[in-house]
């Protein structure tokens, strides 16, 4: 019994103390990371044994998370009906909506702020506004179109902010355009205040 306890109650702390330092290995292909797991088991003098009750414990957590995900949705749908799931789907959307466009004007006006200081003629404004104006409507086309691949999605991407990057760099010098980078990053989203 006690040994049986034991088991329950240090498995779990076991397990967590022996998949931490693998997380240091998470840009590592699958491969090398069963790899180095192996090697760490085998350092530890971890047994097959130990390995496959750890593996069962770390598929049984998984099981239960699925199932309480499914059983928590159920619970929603049985409280909220399809009338007001349908409502806070709506809402959700329409609150994203609001933050997008308020992000939009946070970084129009970011980068307007930057043209005034640069004191660009107009004719130089007009055709920068009009190539950011471009971007976006080329980003928007990109994201709605279906790709063949996740690497080809990311190529067309690259493609993308290449050619935006060498009709910006016309118009403006390095200093300037890490400038306008960082002003068209939304800010808290890895912009120039944010993380």
């Amino acid at each position: 019994m006690t040994q049986s306890l034991t088991r329950k109650l240090l498995m779990p702390a076991l397990l967590a103390s022996l998949i931490a330092p693998l997380s240091l290995a998470v840009s590592a292909s699958a491969d090398q990371r069963s790899d180095v797991k192996q090697q760490l088991f085998e350092q530890a003098g971890i047994d097959q044994q130990t390995r496959d009750e750890l593996q069962q414990a770390r598929q049984d957590y998984r099981e239960a998370m699925m199932e309480l995900r499914t059983e928590h949705r159920e619970k929603v749908e049985e409280i909220l009906g399809e009338d007001g799931q349908a409502a806070l789907e709506k809402a959700k959307q329409e609150m994203r909506e609001e933050q997008r466009a308020e992000q939009r004007a946070a970084r129009d006006e970011r980068i307007q702020a930057l043209f005034e200081q640069w004191e660009l003629s107009d004719d130089t404004r007009g055709t920068l506004e009009q190539q950011l104006e471009q971007f976006r409507s080329d980003a928007k086309a990109l994201k709605d179109k279906a790709f063949e691949s996740p690497q080809a999605r990311r190529d067309a991407w690259k493609a993308l902010v290449t050619t935006q990057r060498d009709a910006l760099s016309e118009h403006l010098d390095d200093e300037q355009m890490k400038a306008l980078g960082d002003a068209m990053r939304s800010q808290g989203r890895g912009g120039p205040q944010g993380g």
